[in-house]
């Protein structure tokens, strides 16, 4: 009796064995557990390259346990790659330079090396997106660098002495006309005056700047501030025209210019698209601010909302503010999350008591009774859409009412191109050039808003650049841009890794007083304040190479924090056998036995290519086996 069980046993055990045989690993399954897991991602040894690796620091500051100590020599070098945030930049201003130059305690030097990219060095100091910020590697370790605040330190405190090394080219005897004194007409002006052609430009409005004169309010960018880098655009040799309407390209091309640009922005404010837009109280953001800026009186009830959730909104959020508005909302159909606007700008906005409204959008503009009323629905988010941000959905039934004295429409703007231009043009108004050379026709060039849509002030900048440098190639020149106000940089000596310090405190005029005034907000920062925020730079444009690069592999989890932070890809997660030991030599690992193999099976930590070509791991015995 005893054999027939061995034997059945036997039997029920060989045909498990085989029936599972081929089938992946497994564990055991609870009842209601899922059938499969995510493919596993971590690594169980640390591999490290000195080829990739920079002595940045950044991994040993990352670590939470203290397991990676380095030490670099004094003296580096320059690396050949731009910094991220050199990279980022529209107009590659050199960031990580002009940041050390700070921290060296020459804000004259860093204006220097910021002029050599953009006309425009105070503006931006001022008010630019700083999308370099976004790809900073400090970001990693504590906060980004505020890369803008730094500039905003050198422009308040320049000593003026790049202007030693301005360079005046002979006269071409070429003649541009610009239309549109914006950001992108006002580089282009500038670069040309520079290449030594006579530069006119012609602006329908009664003062220059473009955008950055009527659409951003005066507590932002001071008149001031603007003023003083256009007074050096025409310091350049660059002749602005006021109060001059074009009638068309080709005719300034016939009156004896040799090439025009068109830079004449995005200065038409979109409609809402909802019935009723056309009711008295109803403004458009553009509109608005233009008006505001320029000084002509516009009528502003004490109820305002504003649609919209980009900067032009939040700007007219603020200014309505200054100018009496007792109840100012913003209206977003998504979430804060999701507002393209500056967070910090958002932030500014919700301390003067402007009233944030999410997930709503309006559906019907009516006036009733000699009273306007905006009509808004509920929204909620869906699926991503192509901006890849989740798309807002409205909910049924959900429409309310609110009363109001005035709605500013800013939900974005659009190119206004006369048709006399003779110029093609998208759907969306925006001008059809050559991507590369920014060409539209024989002689005729465009950028800035009028060819991107709204663009940031950096963006047009960077555009001005390409087609100053397109045109004078036409004109017969090299084509060739380039400016150098500073003498080729001795690289600094490092003796230790960068500042521990998150960012300086910001300052601003008193609350009550930003209420009622247009004066500017933010206060720039002391010496101190400056110096320590250049000093938490990474130095990421640099190269210091490792002379002991160790971990602790005793205290080491892998818990990949420091592969996450590796501004280079130097460290790397692998499969290899644990190291078990328990010597206290063998478990502070040199660099020697942390060299990047030839050959490893690499983890998926950080490297999504990898990730996705691991197996899924499976949780179920009899995966064929239809769920009861």
């Amino acid at each position: 009796m005893a054999s027939e069980i061995i034997g059945s046993g036997l039997l029920k055990g060989l045909r498990v064995t085989l029936k599972t045989l081929f089938k992946r690993p497994v564990t055991t399954q609870y009842p209601e557990q899922k059938l499969t897991i995510s493919r596993r991602e971590r690594g169980t040894v640390l591999a490290w390259s000195a080829e990739k690796c920079t002595g940045c620091y950044t991994c040993e500051r990352a670590c939470p346990h203290g397991c990676i100590d380095i030490e670099t020599p004094e003296i580096g070098q320059k690396w050949t790659a731009q910094a991220p945030c050199t990279h980022r930049c529209p107009a590659r201003v050199d960031a990580a330079r002009y940041i050390r130059s700070i921290a060296e305690g020459k804000p004259g030097e860093a204006v220097a090396v910021i002029r050599e990219k953009i006309p425009f060095p105070s503006v931006c100091a001022y008010i630019c997106a700083h999308p370099c910020e976004s790809a900073c590697n400090r970001g990693a370790i504590d906060e980004p660098i505020s890369i803008r605040k730094l500039k905003r330190y050198a422009v308040d405190n320049d000593s003026g002495e790049w202007r030693n090394m301005i360079k005046r080219a002979l006269p071409t005897g070429k003649s541009v006309a610009v239309i549109g004194a914006g950001p992108a007409g006002l580089t282009v002006a500038y670069y040309l005056a520079r290449k030594g052609h006579a530069v006119t430009v012609l602006e329908a409005l009664p003062s220059p700047g473009g955008m950055m004169k009527v659409g951003i309010p005066d507590y932002r960018l001071p008149v001031r501030i603007l003023d003083a880098d256009i007074k050096e655009i025409e310091n350049a040799g660059a002749v602005i025209k006021t109060g001059v309407r074009v009638e068309s390209p080709a005719k300034l091309i016939a009156e004896g210019y040799n090439a025009v640009f068109v830079g004449v922005g995005a200065h038409q404010a979109m409609p809402l698209g909802v019935p009723g837009e056309s009711e008295p109280g109803v403004l458009g953001g553009v509109d608005f601010l233009r008006e505001v800026n320029l000084g002509t009186p516009v009528k502003l009830g004490k109820r305002v909302a504003i649609v919209g959730g980009g900067n032009t909104a939040i700007d007219c959020a603020r200014t309505a503010v200054r100018m009496g508005a007792s109840e100012v909302s913003l209206v977003y159909r998504r979430t804060r999350a999701e507002m393209p606007a500056a967070p910090e700008e958002v932030e500014e906005a919700v301390e003067e008591g402007v009233k944030l409204v999410f997930l709503a959008a309006p559906s019907k503009i009516l006036r009733a009774e000699g009273k306007l009323f905006l009509e808004c629905v509920r929204m909620k988010l869906g699926a991503e859409d192509s901006s890849g941000r989740r798309k807002p959905e409205p909910v049924s039934g959900s429409e309310y009412l609110t009363e109001l004295d005035n709605i500013i429409s800013a939900v974005s703007q659009s190119p206004v191109i006369p048709k006399s231009f003779a110029m093609k043009a998208d759907r969306g108004s925006r001008l059809i050039v050559d991507p590369e050379t920014l060409v539209a026709s024989a002689g005729i060039f465009a950028g800035g808003d009028d060819v991107l849509g709204p663009a940031t002030v950096i963006e047009c900048i960077a555009q001005g650049r390409t087609a100053a440098s397109s045109i004078d190639l036409y004109l017969g020149g090299n084509g060739d841009i380039t400016e150098v106000f500073t003498a080729p940089e001795k690289v600094a000596e490092r003796t230790g890794g960068p500042l521990e310090a998150f960012r300086p405190f910001g300052d601003a005029i008193a609350h009550e007083k930003r209420l009622h005034t247009f004066e500017g907000v933010e206060i720039g920062w002391s010496n101190e304040d400056a110096l320590l925020e250049a000093s938490r730079c990474l130095r990421c444009d640099l190269t210091y190479k490792p002379e002991k690069w160790q971990l602790k592999g005793g205290q080491c989890i892998y818990c990949g924090l420091c592969v996450e932070a590796c501004p280079f890809d130097a460290l790397y997660m692998g499969y290899e056998y644990e190291r078990n030991t328990y010597t206290a030599a063998d478990q502070t690992l040199e660099k020697e036995a942390l060299m990047t193999p030839e050959v490893r099976r690499p983890s998926g930590y950080m490297h999504p290519e990898i990730a996705r070509s691991l197996p899924a791991q499976s949780l179920l015995l009899d995966t064929d086996k239809p769920k009861k």
